[in-house]
């Protein structure tokens, strides 16, 4: 039996941000990432048109400039702000966090408590160039950056691992 891959991190407020942006690359397809930027850049360029053209239409024009700029400028602002406020009020913040993953289980251990899952805790997962989530739903994951494994040999047994083990599983550039 060989030996657990071992994959010690922080669990930061950084990290969370990093795996919630590759959840949603993951859950939001990129025809639909492509559409969204595109219609909010419609948005823009009518809401320039009307406020060109005047009369009535000058509130319109500057709801839709202002709903296109908040998308591409401050969107990822406010989320940062966000994640980064609810971050401070979760007890397992800034804490050491240990997972071990061998050919029959995995566990994870920190100073708030430990668990032992089987592969079949996992309905997929998703490789990321900095890490790997593990989803026990559809909407939950568990992120393990690849920061945290000793090298990135351990890392690459590590997605290995747990591709033969769970069912589905795909990569997020």
């Amino acid at each position: 039996m060989e030996q657990p891959i071992v994959i010690r991190f922080r669990w930061t407020a950084d990290e969370l941000l990093r795996a919630y942006g590759y959840h949603f690359r993951h859950t939001c397809r990129p025809v639909f990432r492509i559409a969204l930027h595109f219609i909010f850049a419609l948005m823009i360029l009518a809401g320039y048109g009307l406020i060109r053209k005047g009369d009535a239409t000058i509130a319109l024009g500057i709801g839709l400039l202002a709903g296109g700029i908040y998308w591409f400028v401050f969107r990822r602002f406010e989320r940062r702000w966000m994640v980064r406020r609810q971050f401070r009020k979760r007890p397992d913040r800034d804490i050491e966090l240990e997972w071990q993953m061998a050919d029959d289980k995995i566990r994870t251990r920190s100073s708030l408590g430990q668990s032992e899952f089987s592969w079949q805790a996992f309905a997929k997962v998703v490789r990321t160039p900095t890490g790997v989530m593990l989803y026990p739903i559809d909407q939950m994951f568990h992120w393990l950056p690849r920061a945290g494994f000793a090298s990135d040999a351990d890392f690459e047994r590590c997605v290995a691992l747990a591709k033969s083990k769970i069912e589905r599983h795909y990569d997020v550039v």
